[in-house]
């Protein structure tokens, strides 16, 4: 699978150290399948920090990366009271 990343920045290297806490899904490195959410997210970021927007994209093997069992996934189906209250959850400080 394809996922893009939207920065003003190009990333060669996921660093988690760098992600910031309390964002809707948790601290983590954010993806998406869809390349024109990415750019979107990358023109906010680079006006926001200067710079030029930036879409990188990366190849994902979701078999392959769940095989050792560190990487956790949570899938909703559909924005419901689970999934606002997951989001609100982590928000929280």
């Amino acid at each position: 699978m394809k996922l893009y990343h939207g920065s003003n920045t190009a990333i060669t290297r996921i660093d988690l150290t760098r992600c910031k806490p309390y964002k809707d899904f948790g601290q983590g490195f954010y993806l998406t399948e869809i390349e024109e959410q990415a750019m979107q997210m990358a023109r906010r970021t680079a006006a926001i920090y200067g710079s030029e927007p930036v879409v990188t994209a990366f190849r994902f093997d979701e078999v392959a990366a769940m095989a050792d069992g560190t990487l956790s996934v949570k899938r909703f189906a559909e924005p419901d009271e689970e999934w606002a209250l997951f989001v609100m959850a982590n928000r929280s400080r």
